[in-house]
């Protein structure tokens, strides 16, 4: 588990990482009904949780991850319908922008749990208890520029070029020389936007630390995150076009290493995605697959 603040984009990704990174029906189960329990251990490394706290917060968890099972996995298998299918006729420029918009409003719900599950720890921490929270951040953000120093190097573009490949190679099997050639060659076309990003995640993390030394309600920090993390309300310009020439790059990447895919690659990619489609309905105490906008 990344060791990340629970404030960010990261308790959204463990989610997402618990449920799309594994495969198998009993896998991805057990992954999902522990998430609650692997929250509050996540949240007690970085804040230093009392046990009174944990016992006040772990029925919100509970409650939380239920309206999660309810609400939430009818959209996650949905969208994981909608890849499916986009990977049976092929991926172009139509059906990627539908499922990047269809990402992007499924990123906005999974946050929206991220925020539900924070809000109400974060406005019972204790001034001792924010200030761990404020070095944790500063040590993280030396971690952060240390690796963004390295990632600039020969070796570190090598090192993302490959992250690629292996979570590629994940869904599809292995990649004959050629198509690894052709994800590399688009990978080093991505844009670098970790400075900007880390600084604008400094501001507001600097933000959210004056929020509690001044004892901030509940509503307030709710607010305040919402519009940091789910409405992305003062984005720098930067980061904008970072996220606009990034959505250029996975289209890109998607259609071409989608037509370039053999009959046993294709094959292990929709298998993928149906098993983790049926796994996420499972899940589901009333299965079903909600409505997405394309």
């Amino acid at each position: 588990m990344p060791r990340q603040p629970l404030p960010s984009h990261y308790l959204v990704l463990l989610l997402l990482a618990a449920l799309l990174a594994l495969g198998g029906c009993s896998a991805t189960r057990l992954a999902y009904d522990q998430l609650d329990f692997f929250i509050q251990l996540y949240a007690a490394d970085y804040i230093d949780l009392e046990a009174e706290q944990e016992a006040v917060w772990q029925p919100v968890v509970a409650a939380e991850h239920e309206r999660h099972r309810a609400e939430e996995l009818p959209y996650l298998a949905a969208y994981l319908e909608e890849m499916l299918v986009a990977s049976r006729r092929g991926f172009d420029q139509e059906n990627m922008t539908c499922l990047l918009g269809s990402l992007d409003a499924l990123y906005r719900r999974q946050a929206g749990y991220a925020v539900n599950l924070a809000a109400p720890l974060l406005a019972a921490l204790s001034p001792a208890q924010v200030q761990t929270l404020g070095t944790r951040f500063r040590e993280r953000t030396a971690e952060d520029l240390e690796e963004v120093s390295a990632a600039a190097t020969p070796a570190g573009r090598d090192k993302r070029a490959r992250r690629y490949l292996e979570t590629i190679e994940d869904w599809t099997g292995p990649l004959d020389t050629s198509q690894q050639a052709l994800v590399t060659e688009i990978v080093d076309r991505m844009p670098e936007s970790r400075p900007v990003f880390i600084a604008y995640r400094d501001q507001k993390r600097a933000e959210l630390v004056a929020l509690l030394q001044a004892r901030a309600g509940e509503a307030r920090l709710r607010a305040f995150l919402t519009d940091w993390l789910v409405e992305f309300k003062d984005l720098p310009p930067e980061l904008t076009q970072a996220r606009r020439e990034m959505r250029a790059r996975v289209t890109e990447l998607f259609i071409q290493v989608g037509q370039r895919l053999d009959t046993s690659q294709r094959r292990h990619l929709q298998d993928r995605l149906q098993d983790l489609r049926d796994d996420l309905m499972k899940l589901q105490r009333q299965p079903r697959m909600a409505s997405l906008s394309c």
